[in-house]
């Protein structure tokens, strides 16, 4: 694994950020969270990087959160995205190998894509405060499964500012005020 994301290589995976899911998550995280996954978005597309989102079972479930901006998400009921064919077509027709992932449930199809990434040959960063579960316990060993599976576990700023790779210009500025 290189352990240094570049945004050339990098593919953001956005995992079932659905409206229906989102309140079920503890109040005192997800507004944060939320955030955090927003302006990883918004550093994604200004940075021309991949989006890939996933949506498990929408017609339950709903659609993804419209704060994040996505306008089109893969419908899955499997709860790896790599599990779901036109999840994994998107993954190849990007051709990145450094997957940066953002979602809920950490505990479930988060951890279950991030360990079926890892086992494909992709390298993982998850966002730790971008990953939600309804329950303390379920997420602390959701993280924990994916970093001993060999995922990278990082903080939303931390991604976003070694994605970057250098202070100055537009992105940058934008990047500083929204992380205040």
């Amino acid at each position: 694994m290189n352990n240094s994301l570049r945004s050339t290589t990098s593919c953001l995976v956005v995992i079932d950020w659905q409206e229906r899911l989102f309140p079920a998550m503890p109040q005192a995280h997800r507004d944060r969270a939320l955030a955090r996954a927003s302006d990883l978005v918004w550093l994604a597309r200004s940075l021309d990087m991949p989006v890939i989102a996933s949506e498990q079972y929408p017609k339950g479930l709903g659609s993804t959160l419209d704060r994040l901006g996505i306008d089109e998400a893969v419908s899955k009921t499997t709860f790896s995205a790599l599990k779901e064919p036109k999840f994994a077509a998107c993954l190849t027709q990007n051709a990145r190998h450094q997957i940066i992932l953002t979602g809920m449930e950490a505990h479930i199809c988060v951890a279950q894509t991030a360990c079926d990434l890892l086992r494909a040959g992709h390298e993982v960063w998850v966002v730790a405060d971008a990953v939600l579960s309804r329950r303390t316990l379920d997420w602390s060993l959701g993280i924990e499964r994916m970093r001993n599976a060999g995922a990278v576990i990082v903080t939303a700023e931390a991604a976003m500012f070694e994605l970057l790779g250098q202070a100055g210009g537009p992105i940058f500025k934008e990047l500083s005020r929204r992380i205040r």
